[in-house]
């Protein structure tokens, strides 16, 4: 099981993870650290890893999934503690994330 598979069995649903440059261009993402995991709505404890604008960027994205889901008639989804991010940053940069349910 990889880090970001990892975070549904963990008491968190948003995992923050870096990378190094040279690893991200090669797609070596083996060498992603974890920098910190939190439990959504814990917005203080996140902005240790991430900036304000990060943090907004993640609560607005926390948004958008959860309203696609609850459109989605086979989905069960109906609060944003039941979705889990990995977000990934290199050299203190957005680069991606990556949601599951």
């Amino acid at each position: 099981m990889n880090k970001v598979e990892s975070i549904k069995w963990d008491d968190y649903n948003i995992i923050v993870l870096k990378i190094e440059r040279e690893n991200l261009f090669n797609e070596n993402f083996e060498t992603m650290k974890q920098l910190g995991s939190v439990e959504y709505g814990d917005w203080d404890s996140l902005r240790n890893f991430v900036s304000e604008s990060e943090v907004e960027r993640i609560k607005n994205q926390f948004d958008e999934d959860l309203e696609d889901l609850k459109k989605d008639k086979d989905s069960e989804i109906d609060d944003c503690l039941q979705i889990y991010t990995s977000v990934l940053y290199c050299n203190d940069e957005f680069v991606l994330s990556s949601m599951s349910t």
